[in-house]
């Protein structure tokens, strides 16, 4: 079943003059709601007033670190007038995103016009390069055309070194699609996660470099000034074994 979802915001400053506003968070939670239940949704269109409409429907798939930067990505989409539709399965790495159907169906579900890719971490623990390019590769066949940039992971303190990963994911996905988090001096609440302050700043890079030349798919992005509680669509436990292909 599609639905097709047209919302309007008016924000009229003459005296006398009745405002017409449509609660955009009530209209994100159906979305979200739909996708949950496995609808697809299509054509949505909300203006935030008469000479800006929402021209993106994000797609944004990791492992834990999205629980860190979820809140900001969120945020950032929001004030900007997209739709965003996250998806954390924890402790994932390439090989089970790539070697499940997940991507696939969210992309079916969603028809997301750009896609934020955030793994990486759980990989730095494993060796088997070879095997993670073809992962990562099977991701973007996944993709296909959809324009799309891949969120490098930061480093973890009990990893004396990466083995190879970030080179690796650099390579593969591109130079202008990779941001490369490796070596951000940031605050650590354990080993591997930053802290809340800290996931803020790593996005707040993420969203200067994805808004400049240096990438493949410019997009641009409005600073949030205000913070609404992050509205994740679903999250995997670390057992999750994914959807077969």
């Amino acid at each position: 079943m599609k639905r097709k979802i047209l919302a309007a915001m008016a924000f009229l400053l003459a005296a006398n003059t009745m405002t017409a506003q449509i609660n955009t968070d009530d209209i994100l939670d159906s979305l979200i709601n739909d996708v949950q239940q496995g609808k697809e949704v299509e054509n949505v269109e909300i203006s935030l007033d008469q000479s800006t409409s929402m021209k993106h429907r994000l797609l944004v798939i990791g492992d834990d670190q999205l629980q860190g930067i979820g809140p900001r990505l969120y945020n950032y989409a929001l004030a900007t007038g997209y739709t965003i539709f996250t998806s954390i399965w924890m402790e994932s790495t390439t090989k089970k995103w790539a070697f499940s159907s997940d991507l696939r169906q969210l992309i079916k579900k969603v028809q997301p016009t750009f896609i934020i890719v955030c793994l990486g971490t759980h990989d730095l623990a494993g060796g088997d390069i070879p095997t993670r390019t073809q992962a990562v590769k099977t991701i973007m066949d996944d993709i296909g055309d959809i324009p799309f940039v891949w969120m490098g992971p930061v480093e973890v303190k009990t990893i004396s070194e990466d083995p190879g990963v970030v080179p690796m994911l650099r390579k593969t996905v591109g130079e202008d699609r990779f941001y490369d988090s490796y070596n951000l001096r940031l605050a650590r609440e354990d080993e591997m996660h930053p802290t809340a302050e800290a996931c803020q700043k790593w996005v707040d890079g993420f969203i200067a470099w994805l808004g400049s030349t240096e990438t493949a798919h410019p997009i641009h992005f409005d600073t949030p000034k205000a913070l609404l509680p992050f509205k994740n669509v679903e999250t995997h436990k670390a057992s999750y074994q994914g959807k077969k292909r």
